[in-house]
């Protein structure tokens, strides 16, 4: 069998290059994970697409076009799921000093802001519809943040993409061999097939491919904490505060996330459950004692120099691209980018400059 296109990595970034590229007519794609769907960084319990982002609530890179097309993409795959996937909650962002409450104030004047996508509110106006949230200095309410259950909308969108013709292949161990021209994939089963394009979506992994192991991509370990409430957790927005809270039921929430940049090892720990812990309870202090711990989880993300995605061809192998580097923003810009990267892959288009693997090339 010989497909169009072999995606390496069924996280966010691959899912959805395969949901763009399986849309063109005859074009045929298949996508290979060992670790199985969303078994990196992607595979966090609950993500935001918060689109005011950093400690500054600053509006981030296509901000419209990032939202429209994660919402489009969770429309498309929820008919796959008999669970909720997500829910249009907004984000809550209090500022916790006077310092970081005048940035905010500054970037909601200066970001050019679609109608009603964000306010400012002051304290009082948070003590009235966050009750118990910490915030003496106000802060900027997010109407369109978006809250997801990763595992269950990639395990949506891969029932999507089966249906739609694409092969995805979980828990699978293979080598590649390219002395042919094309690409040769032989699984651990013996079985092999052919592929005319390769695109590695590993993200933090991707480096331990040979031809892409000089990739200016560095480890980022980030854990979460899973709680479940006595009562229900308080808010149905989701809160982003020296980390965030959200919940999608209403007794369990997910609190996150550490970002290590020097870690031993990648499994989850005491240490990141306290510093999880310690900074929630500065930002909603009436929950102290009125939680249980249930589960960790921990990942490790891909982060480049400077902090955006890096998508492109490899300098000197033929049909072989990458697409890496989300950093903590795989829900926020997977969806958009991979319909960037189709028309690249295809038409040859030009990237946008500030994702083009071409900006790290030049220097």
């Amino acid at each position: 069998m010989k497909y169009d296109f072999c995606v390496l990595g069924a996280g966010l970034a691959g899912l959805s290059v395969a949901k763009e590229l399986s849309s063109i007519p005859d074009v045929n794609v298949i996508v290979i994970d060992p670790h199985g769907i969303g078994g990196g960084a992607s595979g966090s319990p609950i993500g935001l697409a918060n689109p005011a982002t950093g400690r500054f609530a600053t509006k981030s890179w296509r901000a419209e076009e990032s939202i429209e097309a994660i919402r489009s993409n969770l429309v498309d795959v929820s008919p796959y799921s008999s669970e909720k996937l997500f829910s249009r909650s907004g984000v809550m962002r209090p500022a916790m000093d006077s310092k970081i409450a005048r940035r905010m104030q500054e970037n909601l004047e200066s970001n050019e802001w679609p109608d009603d996508w964000c306010e400012w509110l002051s304290e009082d106006e948070i003590k009235t519809r966050f009750p118990d949230l910490h915030s003496e200095y106000g802060g900027v309410w997010v109407s369109t943040g978006i809250t997801v259950a990763i595992p269950k909308y990639l395990q949506a969108l891969s029932c999507y993409l089966k249906e739609n013709g694409v092969e995805i292949l979980e828990k699978k161990k293979f080598e590649l061999d390219r002395s042919s021209g094309n690409w040769n994939i032989k699984l651990s089963d013996g079985t092999q097939f052919e592929a005319g394009h390769l695109i590695t979506t590993a993200g933090i992994k991707t480096k331990e491919f040979d031809f892409w192991k000089e990739l200016l991509l560095h480890p980022v370990k980030g854990q979460v904490a899973i709680f479940e409430c006595e009562d229900s957790f308080p808010y149905k927005a989701a809160i982003s505060a020296l980390g965030y809270f959200a919940s999608l039921d209403s007794k369990t929430f997910v609190a996150g996330s550490t970002y290590e940049h020097n870690f031993t090892h990648e499994e989850v720990d005491l240490q990141g459950k306290e510093y999880i812990e310690k900074r929630m309870l500065r930002v909603m202090p009436e929950l102290k004692g009125k939680y249980r711990l249930i589960d960790q989880w921990s990942g490790v993300r891909a982060s480049t120099p400077d902090r955006m995605p890096i998508i492109g061809r490899h300098p000197s192998i033929e049909n072989c691209s990458v697409f890496a580097g989300l950093g903590s923003k795989g829900l926020l810009y997977s969806s958009l980018l991979a319909k960037e990267i189709s028309p690249f892959l295809i038409d040859h288009s030009t990237l946008s400059s500030e994702i083009s693997l071409e900006r790290f090339n030049s220097k």
